[in-house]
């Protein structure tokens, strides 16, 4: 995958993850749902926060890949 594809990818995931947020947050009937804020509490909030993190950092994600992906020049 490509630089950019990854980013297009991790963007959408955020805007995604942050829409469920969003709703958990504004409709309150889904407040009232149990596997709801569970699902919220344990899975969406922490992909929301590495995908951020991976967002911000991407530039030394890749760099860091890269180095990793050379080959050792045998003499």
């Amino acid at each position: 995958m490509s630089s950019k594809q990854i980013r297009n990818a991790v963007r959408i995931a955020h805007i995604i993850e942050g829409a469920m947020i969003a709703a958990f947050i504004y409709a309150t009937p889904l407040r009232s749902n149990d596997i709801y804020t569970a699902l919220i509490q344990f899975l969406i909030l922490p992909l929301l926060i590495i995908s951020g993190l991976v967002m911000w950092q991407l530039p030394r994600l890749n760099k860091w890949r890269n180095t990793r992906n050379r080959p050792v020049n045998a003499r």
